[in-house]
């Protein structure tokens, strides 16, 4: 009964942990909620009359994590970039050249006008290159012009704009997208790698099918849900609640016939 009753407190208390970890990135951009899948665990006998099933408890199967759309909030700055569709950033370790994923659009700019995701990665474009924006351009009149904006299609074309009349043309941002979401690996700081299980990526532009567009201005917000979490949290505690209860019971039994 105990290895029964054990099963219950782990499955309720990986439950507590992966809901904890939910509300507490409630406000964390691109942030993508877990889940948790159990299954039952039986244990059968068989003998001449009758073949006999009995449950044994629960077994933690899997951790998903949820890669539904969240919500855009309206930032107005330049380099927030939200993607309205399927498709994540891109990103290079400009150190060891690792790459991950992301659904994070809260860009900036580097000491060398790359363009760089929150953790310092480098942006990369449609065609594997890192975006970059230099900071000052020789105009046609020989005058050295410093950028004045910068802008971003929905097709995720870069374009940054040098005095009244100089335009210059950083490249297109680059999306990837994966034939088994479910299979990526979740690093923390809301990135991803991908795996064996989740396939190579399929690298391509903003608004090309199937990919989404890029929205300038906006940033993805957490597609986690309070009030949700908060009733699943109810749940996983009276669950918890009840196998402590029934270890306690049990303990008490044996502990009369020893």
């Amino acid at each position: 009964m105990l290895p029964i009753i054990k099963s219950g407190l782990m499955a309720a208390s990986r439950e507590i942990s992966t809901i904890s970890n939910n509300i507490s990135n409630a406000g964390s951009t691109g942030y993508k909620r877990s889940s948790n899948e159990y299954t039952d665990v039986y244990a059968t006998t068989v003998d001449q009359v009758k073949r006999s099933t009995t449950g044994m408890g629960s077994r933690s199967q899997m951790s998903r994590v949820d890669h539904s759309q969240g919500s855009l909030k309206t930032t107005t700055m330049s380099l927030d970039l939200g993607v309205s569709g399927n498709g994540m950033f891109i990103a290079q370790d400009p150190n060891d050249g690792g790459v991950y994923y992301t659904r994070d659009g809260s860009m900036s700019l580097n000491n060398n006008g790359q363009i760089t995701t929150n953790n310092g990665r480098l942006l990369m474009s449609a065609n594997g290159q890192p975006l970059t924006i230099p900071f000052a351009v020789i105009d046609g009149g020989g005058q050295r012009q410093l950028i004045d904006s910068i802008s971003i299609s929905r097709k995720g074309e870069v374009v940054a704009q040098y005095g009244t009349s100089t335009r210059v043309n950083a490249g297109q941002i680059g999306l990837a997208r994966f034939r088994n979401m479910n299979g990526l690996q979740q690093l923390g700081l809301n990135e991803f790698s991908e795996t064996a299980l989740s396939g190579a990526a399929i690298i391509g532009a903003p608004g090309a099918d199937p990919f989404g567009q890029i929205i300038q201005g906006s940033i993805e917000a957490s597609n986690t849900e309070i009030s949700d979490e908060m009733v699943m949290m109810m749940r996983a505690q009276q669950a918890f609640s009840a196998s402590s209860r029934m270890m306690q019971t049990e303990a008490d039994i044996i502990s009369r016939f020893m």
